[in-house]
């Protein structure tokens, strides 16, 4: 890295109180005055440590003026064995006479070094109860959200997440105020307070965790004969000395699903090897976005596809990526996981070249509406109907990402809205593009599945035992039928889930929140199966893959497929030179000064 651009940093640990605004908790009437975050005219102060820069949103840029992320590979390890075919260099820092020295080791080629840990300090976490999610333009609905919980007796603490950053003239801002409420040393006490909150007021609930203090340690650094080499503190930064990939043994994928496994992997880049939260090792690889995005579109999508839902894979990857800087993983020294959870990462082994090339088609382009980057989310196959984004999350509702009728006719308008009519159309076979779609399998665009009495009273009792499942009370949809907050009653108590992922999992992950379930009950009336019937793989927010793909098959480009998911959002370049797009005028979010003059990079 030779360069480092203005961002601000995630709300996550109060050893950088530098370079970010500090959280308060005062009476309202003074609040709304002193959470106002510097104006992004005014860049907070750049931080130069290595561990402070992985658990910050302060973007970075390689040699080549390209964006770079860090990705988590993996966590939660004893140990992990590294190598490259070249051989590595290690460089990290010991402890010498009270000062921290740097020193570089080299590994020769093809030799697995491992690294354990000796000693490890834990990370202090906050969990609180998050009751509000705010547009950082928005300060008007922020003193209006203030005031409402302050006035039913409520502490309220501000969390900005999020980041604001420069490239090449362009000013990126996807910064959000959090409202949290009432703070508990556990996740499991948070969540119960989300519960409580949630049947009191009728406020949807989320728990928000803080980093109060980050882990540290010493990791033992053990050569290809098992003897120790050297001992770093905190962290070590991993390099293939001839340009090769880096070879991490043993990757853990698909946890929590069928196909989970390990694989060992080949990495581009910087692998960086540091202590996790459980004061365990975390793995993390350091990338440019445009390198990890060529591994990262053939692992989201398949290769053989026609090239305009290629190159709208790879702009929507690209735009998740930018989006959520700042916004995920507020406990982990990276920015984004290589899992489901943010995006599918496999490293370079997978990378293809129909992949690669809309990649480089592509290059530095990014949907935006108006003057917003889109959180370009997306999911494998909507089912005909995309969804809402605050459906589905905890964010501020986005104009680009409003669920609607993704069919090649009109005919079934007669059902619409899809949630009061959820038996028709799941029971129907609209003419969807993700039904057309080549890529389209069964089970996929519709689908069923039984689960019997013991293994429902199972599978709820791994989030809260209430005895023998008597009935699921679905209390809230979303424009698509998917659930938003369901209520599962039991003979000893009952539970309360909110959101469609977490639905999904409590029922031993469902392939889509757009579902019914009915009951088959036995000769004492009691429930014998429950049988879903349900539409669409994933969220059914943004993208629908498949869709995309039978939109492509159409005729359709990458950009008209774009528009059509997100709104009318138009894709503009900010970054490379491979090929030519308008670019985009840019404004600061700033609420203290309103939106500013148009900014246009080079």
């Amino acid at each position: 890295m030779t360069q480092l651009r203005f961002s601000v940093c995630r709300l996550r640990a109060d050893f950088r109180a530098k370079t970010f605004v500090k959280m308060t908790v005062i009476a309202a009437s003074l609040l709304i005055g002193m959470v106002c975050p510097a104006r992004a005219s005014e860049p907070p102060e750049v931080i130069t440590d290595e561990v402070g820069l992985l658990y910050s949103s302060q973007m970075q840029f390689g040699n080549d003026g390209f964006p770079q992320v860090t990705i988590g590979l993996m966590e939660d390890l004893s140990s992990v064995a590294i190598s490259s075919v070249d051989g590595l260099e290690l460089t990290f820092q010991v402890e010498t006479e009270g000062q921290l020295i740097e020193k570089t080791l080299k590994a020769p080629a093809r030799q697995d070094w491992s690294f354990k840990v000796q000693t490890a300090t834990v990370a202090q976490v906050v969990y609180w109860c998050g009751v509000e999610s705010i547009e950082f333009a928005r300060k008007d609905l922020l003193s209006a959200a203030i005031k409402k919980w302050t006035e039913r007796q409520e502490k309220v603490q501000i969390f900005e997440v999020g980041s604001v950053f420069g490239i090449r003239g362009h000013v990126i801002d996807n910064r959000t105020y959090i409202l949290g409420i009432r703070s508990f040393a556990s996740e499991d006490l948070a969540k119960l307070a989300t519960v409580e909150i949630f049947e009191k007021y009728g406020t949807r609930t989320f728990v928000h965790a803080h980093l109060r203090r980050r882990p540290s340690g010493l990791i033992k650094i053990i050569d290809a004969a098992g003897r120790p080499s050297a001992l770093a503190a905190d962290l070590i930064k991993i390099r293939s000395v001839g340009g090769k990939p880096v070879i991490v043994r043993k990757v853990e994928y698909g946890k929590g699903y069928r196909w989970h496994g390990y694989q060992d992997r080949q990495y581009a880049g910087t692998i960086l090897v540091t202590i996790d939260r459980n004061g365990r090792l975390v793995v993390v690889n350091r990338i440019g976005v445009e390198r990890l995005l060529e591994g990262l579109v053939p692992a989201e999508i398949h290769s053989s596809v026609p090239m305009e839902a290629l190159k709208a894979q790879a702009v929507v990857a690209r735009g998740e990526v930018f989006a959520k800087i700042g916004s995920r993983h507020f406990l982990d020294p990276y920015l984004l996981c290589a899992s489901t959870h943010c995006q599918v990462y496999s490293g370079v082994r997978v990378e293809k070249e129909r992949p690669s090339l809309a990649v480089r088609a592509t290059q530095g382009g990014l949907l935006f509406l108006g003057q917003s980057l889109v959180d370009s989310v997306y999911s494998a196959s909507c089912g005909g109907h995309t969804e809402n984004n605050d459906t589905v999350w905890s964010d501020p509702p986005s104009q680009a990402l409003r669920g609607k009728l993704d069919l090649l006719s009109t005919g079934h308008q007669k059902w619409l809205p899809v949630k009061d009519n959820l038996s028709k159309w799941l029971s129907s076979n609209p003419p969807a593009f993700c039904k057309v779609s080549t890529l389209n399998r069964k089970g996929l665009f519709r689908w069923t599945r039984d689960i019997s009495s013991a293994q429902m009273d199972k599978l709820v009792a791994k989030t809260k035992p209430i005895g023998q499942v008597v009935s699921i009370q679905v209390l809230s949809r979303g424009v698509s039928g998917r659930v938003k907050v369901i209520r599962v009653v039991g003979t000893e108590g009952d539970l309360l889930v909110q959101r469609e992922w977490p639905i999904r999992q409590l029922f031993g992950n469902l392939r889509s929140g757009m579902f019914e379930v009915s009951i088959e009950v036995d000769e004492d009336q009691m429930p014998k199966n429950f049988k879903f019937v349900g539409g669409g793989w994933g969220h059914g927010v943004g993208l629908c893959q498949i869709g995309a793909v039978g939109r492509a098959e159409h005729g359709f480009s990458y950009k008209e497929i774009l528009s059509h998911y997100y709104g009318g959002a138009e894709v503009y370049q900010l970054y490379g030179k491979i090929y030519a797009d308008k670019p985009r005028p840019v404004i600061i979010k700033d609420p203290e000064a309103g939106d500013r003059a148009n900014l246009t990079g080079p």
